[in-house]
């Protein structure tokens, strides 16, 4: 098996952009007309008295700058407050903004008597890395999908923890079932190697495929590596080697190109145009609707 020319997408997702949640009093109502200034300080006197969409809210704003400065610090700690109340996305969000945004500031802000102020902390200092991993942990554990497939990739890069493949296929497993693609496609390289699971060809190409199906190359060429090879319970099948190879050489992988044109002749010419007929009927069914 060609394991040395597979790889893992190391996902760590954007973070949500936008206004999404309902607000009480006028706040909602400027905002959509464009008063950004007065949406900002409605959402503020509710997020003050504790509301958390509003708290969620004023956070996006105050990160994304949307019609009032940025101001990355109280954006954290509007963010916090929601996550603290529960909020799954502000979870993830936070674990996002730890994990990726290099600009963040060491010192946030805090609250006393509804006035929002700065002070500075004499403990000890704890890595955006490590803060990340505890907000996607709170969000993955509610089921946010995009925060468990982040968590399955920081344990097995070992971004900010310690290296663990088990955890890495736990977390991954859970996205998996959720039908995140990428997800499967890292389980599955997981089973493929035996990292964290127990080494299984048939429980790889499952994973594969799936996520092959809904247009992810770099599950497609996998696939195709696997027919190609044939081993583990996997029966050689040049055909289907073919069809997803040149649906991976379709999206760009190069290598896919060069495998593919390697099973092209090792087939009968009649072989051939079935492979080629595959190929086009896959390209309808699992290519096709992902590129309109």
């Amino acid at each position: 098996m060609l394991n040395n020319l597979r790889f893992f997408i190391v996902l760590i997702s954007i973070l949500v952009s936008g206004v999404l949640s309902a607000d009480p009093g006028k706040a909602m109502e400027a905002y959509k007309k464009g008063n950004y200034s007065q949406a900002y300080k409605e959402f503020k006197k509710s997020a003050i008295k504790g509301h958390a969409d509003s708290q969620y809210n004023i956070a996006v704003m105050l990160y994304s700058g949307k019609g009032i400065p940025k101001d990355k610090a109280e954006a954290v700690y509007w963010f916090i407050r929601s996550a603290e109340g529960g909020d799954q996305s502000a979870q993830y969000n936070l674990g996002v903004l730890y994990s990726s945004d290099k600009e963040l500031p060491s010192e946030y802000p805090k609250m006393e008597d509804g006035e929002i102020y700065f002070e500075v902390s004499n403990g000890e200092p704890v890595s955006n890395k490590t803060k990340a991993v505890k907000w996607y942990k709170m969000a993955g554990e509610k089921g946010h999908v995009s925060a468990q497939l982040n968590l399955g990739v920081i344990f097995n890069q070992g971004i900010g923890v310690k290296q663990d493949y088990t955890e890495a296929a736990k977390w991954y497993e859970k996205a998996a079932e959720q039908g995140n693609s990428k997800a499967q496609l890292n389980l599955g390289i997981l089973y493929d190697l035996g990292r964290g699971v127990k080494k299984d060809p048939v429980k790889a190409q499952d994973n594969y495929k799936k996520a092959a199906m809904k247009g992810l190359r770099d599950a497609q060429y996998n696939l195709g590596i696997m027919f190609y090879n044939g081993e583990g319970g996997i029966k050689k099948d040049y055909l289907e080697s073919y069809a997803w190879l040149a649906l991976a050489k379709e999206q760009g992988s190069e290598l896919a190109a060069i495998y593919k044109d390697k099973v092209e002749r090792k087939m009968k010419k009649k072989n051939r145009k079935k492979a080629k007929k595959l190929a086009i009927k896959y390209y309808r069914q699992y290519l096709k609707p992902f590129l309109n």
